[in-house]
């Protein structure tokens, strides 16, 4: 639950006073603030800022100002922050992290490798660079588009230009010839360690009584972690009497949240200005997380755990079904590969956003790097598997639930889109019907 910024430029750029204001409204990341400065050659400084709730920044009291949001991933139950290091090992560690240094009178900005945690750069007219945790701060001070920078690069940034010097980002591996049972197993090792490393104990978990969200809770749970169930949907939607019954299986208590059409529709401006998009299927699925996350506070959680990116490893989504059904599963990879890549701006950015403004961190054990390196290894067939004419996503992550005594309800369920699920977009269909207009208006029409 942080916020950094990042500005280079000259001393009259009044640098100190953008700072501010950027900090001042990333204020849902952290209403205690404080920042650095640092003089440079040829009449230049950088600004270094961060904004959390605690005031505890991480470049109070080092030698190189390290300015980060997020964790790296120790071989310790929970996560925690490590000590600072050069931007490319920092790249390089395994955590949902983006972080700001300066180092030999430069500024360097990076993020994860899978890009859990948003960072966006960008120049303004009269010369500054400046980079923030959200867009509209930046977009405040004078840049017009802000980017997001890259997962996996170290940036550098100057008074001219942010120009990559160091690329650890994901690269498509060969497939290998790796069978079901081998998978199977250490799939089984590494999804086990990933949740012992991310997921704190006492966690929330955002809980549909689906593949993904089951395999995390009953991980956790045989792990010791004592995870809290939350559920979120329409009124009378049968997916939450499902999660129900599915938690009780498992010999938990899962908190549901029943959602009105009338709450989903006056929730959407705050959702807009959260996540900054309107983006309608971006939308359609941060609004039952918007609602996952206000429960988790409502329970004073602090984490709360999700089964992210699944979709885009193991093959979930219906567009994979369709092409394996139209050209068989040889450009699948390729397809999978740019979906996980398309994570960070389609699910881990509004995410994050979205959990931060509620008080919370989201944990997402699905994206532990090395779990995520050795999924893209695994041959198309035992992600996507095709045979007689039928298709079965994520077949190797059904195996792993059927290795973990799941139930035959929770292995065999088809894969549905949570904005389905939830009842969400039903109820934002309606509306953009009832108003005569394209569902991107509608949404576009409860913008502040």
């Amino acid at each position: 639950m942080t916020g950094i910024c990042g500005l280079i430029g000259r001393e009259a750029d009044d640098l100190e006073s953008k700072a501010k204001t950027i900090l001042s409204l990333m204020r849902n990341r952290g209403s205690e603030s404080r920042t650095i400065s640092q003089s440079v050659p040829g009449r230049e400084k950088i600004i270094i800022g961060v904004c959390d709730p605690t005031g505890a920044q991480s470049f109070a009291r080092q030698a190189i100002p390290l300015a980060l949001d997020g964790v790296f991933f120790g071989d310790n139950q929970g996560p925690h922050k490590t000590k600072p290091a050069g931007p490319s090992r920092l790249i390089q560690t395994p955590g949902a992290f983006a972080f700001l240094t300066s180092l030999q009178d430069q500024l360097f900005a990076g993020r994860d490798i899978i890009g859990q945690k948003p960072l966006y750069f960008g120049q303004t007219r009269d010369g500054p660079v400046a980079l923030a945790s959200l867009r509209q701060p930046l977009v405040s001070i004078g840049i017009r588009e802000p980017k997001p920078i890259p997962p996996g690069k170290v940036i550098r940034a100057s008074t001219r230009e942010c120009e990559t010097i160091s690329d650890y980002s994901l690269k498509q591996p060969k497939e290998e010839p790796i069978v079901e049972s081998d998978a199977t197993r250490t799939l089984d090792d590494l999804f086990t360690e990933a949740v012992r490393r991310i997921v704190p104990r006492g966690s929330g978990v955002a809980f549909s009584g689906g593949l993904d969200s089951a395999l995390v809770a009953q991980v956790a749970k045989n792990a010791g972690l004592e995870p809290k169930l939350v559920s979120v949907g329409l009124k009378g939607q049968q997916e939450l009497g499902h999660a129900e019954r599915t938690a009780k299986t498992f010999g938990l208590r899962v908190e549901i949240r029943e959602l009105s059409s009338s709450e989903i529709l006056n929730s959407l401006p705050d959702v807009i200005e959260i996540i900054e998009t309107t983006d309608p299927v971006i939308v359609g699925i941060s609004v039952p997380i918007y609602f996952a996350c206000q429960k988790a506070h409502e329970m004073d959680l602090t984490y709360l755990a999700a089964g992210q990116l699944t979709d885009e490893l193991f093959g979930g989504y219906g567009k994979f079904e369709d092409i394996a059904l139209r050209d068989g599963i040889d450009t699948l990879g390729s397809e999978m590969f740019n979906s996980v890549v398309a994570a960070s701006v389609k699910d881990f950015d509004p995410g994050d956003k979205l959990a931060v403004a509620a008080g919370l961190e989201l944990c997402s054990p699905f994206a532990y790097l090395p779990l995520v390196e050795y999924a893209l290894k695994l041959p198309v067939s035992l992600r996507v598997n095709l045979a007689k004419g039928k298709v079965i996503r994520k077949y190797v992550l059904r195996k792993l639930a059927a290795r973990l005594n799941l139930p035959e309800s929770v292995v065999d369920r088809p894969k549905k889109a949570v904005q389905y699920s939830s009842g969400v977009q039903k109820v934002l269909l309606k509306e953009a019907k009832r108003k005569g207009v394209s569902l991107g208006k509608m949404i576009e029409s409860f913008t502040r």
